[in-house]
């Protein structure tokens, strides 16, 4: 499991060096333990998408976790929004290409603190991305 935050971490610690998190407004979701998650108000309804696809990672350490991917009809991409779990079901990380074409991310803000990560069930917006 800390190999796995690790990779996550530091695939997101350059995103950290350049102004990472914007504060916006919350809503409420549910993880894979039908646990409350909190998510910005700007991630997509993924009640409106079909999943399209998913994919489990194990890693010889014994880390895990599950990529699920969904596509909204109404557009053109073929993968419009992505999930990625881990292996006890926590939500980590949320992706979706927005209206204007640029893909978005949040993160789970407990995971952002590479001294001692953690999940906190609160995703954070972390900035990245430019126009498809």
């Amino acid at each position: 499991m800390k190999r796995l935050l690790v990779l996550v971490v530091a695939l997101v610690l350059p995103l950290l060096l350049s102004n990472v998190t914007m504060t916006q407004p919350l809503k409420v979701t549910e993880n894979l333990r039908h646990e409350e998650v909190l998510m910005p108000l700007s991630t997509p309804d993924k009640a409106r998408m079909a999943q399209v696809d998913s994919r489990l990672f194990v890693e010889p350490g014994g880390a895990a976790g599950v990529l699920f991917f969904y596509d909204d009809p109404g557009t053109k991409t073929p993968v419009d929004y992505i999930e990625f779990y881990d292996a006890e079901g926590h939500l980590l990380l949320v992706s979706w290409i927005d209206r204007l074409g640029v893909c978005q991310a949040a993160m789970d803000r407990g995971l952002l603190d590479p001294k001692n990560p953690k999940v906190e069930k609160m995703l954070v917006i972390i900035s990245m991305g430019t126009a498809l």
